[in-house]
């Protein structure tokens, strides 16, 4: 009866034996088939800023250096360390330095805040932008306003984005790396990145007929072309392009890549609905008067 319940010597001694073997086998196929990680991942990793913004593509500044590494990456996908930080990957991986992308920076696409859009009904909910928008699309009548909650304020790991008076996000130019998270988190889909150089943007995505968009919003784009005509004008003499601006749907629409930052455009607007932008505002001051 005891040998039932109390194991014999010899069994505690083959049991043991059998986990040693085991644990030798495992620590000799652990130590055999172990890949050893390329030393350049933890230097290239140690030049990045480690924001894990997603900028590059990639989940995370580790993904990133491993993908370098790979050759699966290119060395100037990283907007948030600029061109010094490509320079030293460059270096680490033995290559010849690249110049970085283009230079973006983020837009809301908006100017409807408190007290310029109306609201269909009152929201007691969550100060949320995402959980406004579940109900009925969003408590403003325009369907393209922002929401002003600030979830693209949240989701900024820089610092570049407050809110205004107004319930409307203000980026700061200097510290937004151009990472697109506040894109991402948009559930109006109005935030836009744009050339970081860029001076002109049209502060609205408003496509709704003038008279429609005017019952909810009252600084929203009117596509009266005016900033067509004017940017037409600055273009007279350039047989390649006829202007940098076109009206589709009732919206004016920028190509930054034809825009020489004229504000020839901002300074027609009447709304103004243009890069009605502090610094651009005393620009076109400045050369009206």
């Amino acid at each position: 009866m005891l040998e039932i319940i109390f194991p014999s010597v010899a069994s505690i001694v083959s049991l043991s034996l059998v986990a040693l073997i085991s644990g030798l086998v495992l620590s000799f196929a652990k130590l055999k088939l172990k890949v050893e990680k390329d030393p350049r991942i933890e230097l290239i990793l140690q030049c990045l800023p480690n924001a894990n913004c997603g900028a590059c593509g990639l989940p995370g500044c580790s993904a990133y250096s491993s993908g370098i590494v790979e050759g699966k990456c290119d060395i100037n996908l990283c907007t948030v360390g600029g061109q010094d930080v490509i320079d030293r990957i460059a270096e680490i991986v033995g290559v010849e330095s690249v110049t970085g992308g283009v230079a973006m920076t983020a837009r809301v696409q908006c100017r409807g805040g408190k007290n310029k859009a109306a609201s269909k009904f009152f929201y007691a909910g969550p100060k949320s932008c995402k959980a406004a928008k579940s109900i009925m699309g969003g408590f403003k009548v325009c369907e393209y306003g922002c929401l002003g909650f600030g979830d693209c304020s949240n989701a900024c790991s820089f610092g570049a984005i407050t809110m205004s008076a107004a319930c409307l996000p203000v980026f700061d130019k200097d510290k937004c790396t151009g990472c697109g998270n506040c894109v991402a988190e948009c559930p109006k889909h109005i935030i836009k990145l744009v050339k970081k150089d860029s001076e002109v943007h049209v502060m609205c995505s408003n496509m709704e007929k003038p008279t429609v968009m005017k019952l909810g919003c009252t600084v929203g784009c009117t596509g009266c072309k005016l900033c067509v005509k004017a940017c037409t004008e600055v273009f007279k003499d350039n047989p390649d392009i006829d202007s940098a601006i076109e009206v589709n749907d009732f919206l004016a629409k920028i190509d930054s890549a034809k825009c020489i930052n004229c504000l020839k455009c901002a300074e027609a607007c009447p709304i103004p609905v243009i890069n009605p932008l502090s610094a651009a505002k005393k620009i076109v001051k400045n050369r009206i008067s």
